[in-house]
């Protein structure tokens, strides 16, 4: 992926990557770790996305979020999410419901089994995550936490116009 992407900057530049190859690396670790971890839950029956909302709804206190917060916290269209919520509902791990406050909304939450699910997927991801993180000392670790929280800042201000 990097070689591919130095070629075209090149070729459309005239110039190397330079910093732009933080970008490209960044892509691809992303979807080299999707890869990787959707793997792990292969067995399980689910990838990546859908483990990750399931996530998200298990964060709240009752396992319940509309949809199009679920598609700003993935990044995900809406259409997008459509479908990866009908495959979590059709495998039982989480349902539609009426909204309390505004009946027209409908909101998706997790079943028992699907909290069942995330309970068992979690200790196995989890270890997997560890062994990957493995090949890294404590301070390098710490020290890219810092730097992609400090990117994250960085990302979320430009989308948020303060920049």
């Amino acid at each position: 992926m990097h070689d591919l992407a130095s070629r075209a900057h090149q070729r459309a530049t005239g110039e190397s990557l330079g910093r732009v190859s933080v970008n490209v690396l960044i892509k691809h670790c992303a979807t080299l770790l999707g890869e990787v971890l959707s793997e792990v839950l292969r067995p399980h029956g689910l990838c990546y996305k859908n483990y990750l909302i399931m996530v998200m709804l298990y964060s709240h206190p009752d396992s319940t979020a509309n949809p199009s917060e679920l598609c700003l916290g993935m990044a995900e269209t809406r259409s997008n999410m459509t479908r990866l919520t009908d495959e979590l509902v059709e495998r039982g791990w989480a349902q539609r419901i009426t909204n309390s406050a505004d009946r027209r909304r409908v909101d998706l939450s997790l079943t028992a089994a699907g909290e069942a699910l995330l309970q068992t997927v979690m200790p196995r991801l989890r270890a997997h995550i560890a062994q990957i993180y493995g090949a890294f000392s404590e301070s390098e670790l710490d020290q890219l936490e810092r730097s992609l929280l400090k990117l994250v800042a960085v990302l979320e201000a430009q989308r948020e116009g303060r920049t």
